[in-house]
């Protein structure tokens, strides 16, 4: 048997060389599939295919899990392009390598892009052989990420099921006091990431905004602001191509027909919440609905 097809039928990204033993590979067919480059070699023993996200590889180098944000991806939530590789270590973890090279040890590794998690498992019989369970990534990231792309990150958890509504309660309980108020502004409607972002940059702006409406004859729209403001956040996956493009104008057309403003925002606008705020609230004035897209303002 291949090595590739053991990963296969254990569904996952890490195994011990025992285990791929166990299953019938010998030791030449493991070391010709790590020279053909099929896995790699995390470290001593411990093997992923190399088709595993860089970053997971790179945590189960250092000698623990995939967690945080490495660890929220691998469950399919929304994260920031731009980050690090997030490593769980269990208390008693030792030889610890740098995340690049599994000879060099972790002290005297450059660990500007890795950021380390000491902390015990909050759900440890969630976590399997290569990553923690979602609900502790989830904690993780409330725990150490900035707050707006902290909650962007929830919402994405609430949006996908990899945590439910009524583990909220629990979440408030395990992270840093100071960032307990930020569950509360969860909302598991939102579409994307980028869409939470500008969700909350309106929201801290003072104004009254409702995620994923329905509007008859264009259908879901990102955000509505007050009553008469549809800001649409965009994406290269979704908004990229002629065909999306050309329903884009078909569905701007029909908002405008019916009396709204409309206010596009691209993906890298979203991390630039200054700009816009300043073009919503613009909007808002134009379209004279400034009373109802009010709302009390929140930190």
């Amino acid at each position: 048997m291949d090595a590739l097809t053991v990963f296969a039928r254990h569904s996952t990204l890490c195994l011990r060389r025992r285990e791929l033993l166990l299953a019938g590979v010998s030791p030449r067919s493991i070391a010709a599939a790590v020279h053909a480059r099929v896995i790699i070699r995390a470290r001593r023993g411990v093997y992923c295919p190399a088709s595993a996200p860089r970053h997971v590889v790179r945590a189960l180098r250092v000698g623990g899990l995939a967690a945080c944000t490495t660890a929220a991806e691998s469950y399919g939530l929304w994260v920031p392009e731009q980050r690090i590789t997030e490593v769980w270590l269990p208390r008693q973890a030792s030889r610890l390598r740098a995340p690049d090279n599994r000879r060099v040890p972790l002290a005297h590794a450059d660990r500007s892009r890795l950021r380390t998690h000491w902390h015990p498992l909050n759900d440890p019989g969630a976590a399997d052989s290569w990553r923690v369970g979602a609900f502790d990534a989830v904690a993780q990231c409330v725990g150490c990420l900035p707050r707006d792309v902290a909650i962007a990150v929830l919402d994405s958890a609430l949006r996908t099921g990899a945590i439910g509504a009524h583990e909220l309660t629990a979440l408030e309980v395990v992270v840093p006091a100071r960032r307990r108020g930020w569950v509360n502004l969860a909302d598991g409607r939102a579409g994307s990431g980028t869409e939470s972002l500008v969700r909350l940059a309106l929201q801290h702006a003072g104004l009254r905004v409702t995620p994923q409406v329905w509007i008859a004859g264009v259908g879901r729209v990102d955000l509505l602001v007050g009553t008469r403001v549809v800001v649409e956040v965009d994406s290269e996956k979704w908004h990229s191509t002629p065909e999306q493009r050309a329903e884009d104008s078909r569905r701007d057309l029909e908002l405008i027909r019916l009396g709204y403003v409309v206010v596009r925002v691209r993906y890298g606008q979203a991390f630039r919440p200054d700009e816009v705020v300043t073009a919503v609230l613009r909007a808002v004035r134009t379209s004279r609905s400034v009373t109802a897209a009010l709302r009390h303002r929140r930190s």
